[in-house]
């Protein structure tokens, strides 16, 4: 696995879980994750079709809620809670993948501000 490979699978694992190890973070170029490398890997998953935790959201942070999304065809991303207020589902179109990718990055971007778990974003990147 290549030095790009290794740093995208860190970012990967940095935001869909919100944590990684002393020793990864020291893996990561300059300490520091790029935006278009969390965005690369929104996108990825969203393609997939795989759902993923939306930690960083405050209801998310509560104690038994949680909410995932999940890409369904191009431009949709369809969203699940389950939490103290009962189960809900719904979809939210955008104009391409890609733009959702952005959107949620975004939001990433506003709930979390210039880090994750202390790792800086270099939202230039």
């Amino acid at each position: 696995m290549d030095a790009v490979a290794d740093e995208k699978e860190l970012v990967r694992k940095l935001v869909f879980t919100g944590h990684i190890s002393v020793p990864e973070r020291k893996a990561l170029p300059g300490g520091t994750a790029k935006a278009s490398l969390i965005q690369s890997v929104v996108e990825e998953t969203l393609r997939s079709g795989r759902p993923f935790r939306a930690w960083w959201l405050p209801d998310d942070s509560m104690i038994g809620c949680e909410i995932n999304y999940r890409g369904e065809g191009l431009g949709w991303v369809g969203w699940t809670y389950s939490g103290i207020e009962g189960e809900r589902i719904g979809a939210e179109k955008y104009g391409s993948t890609h733009k959702a990718a952005e959107a949620l990055t975004r939001e990433l971007r506003q709930f979390l501000g210039d880090n994750i778990d202390g790792i800086p974003i270099d939202w230039t990147a």
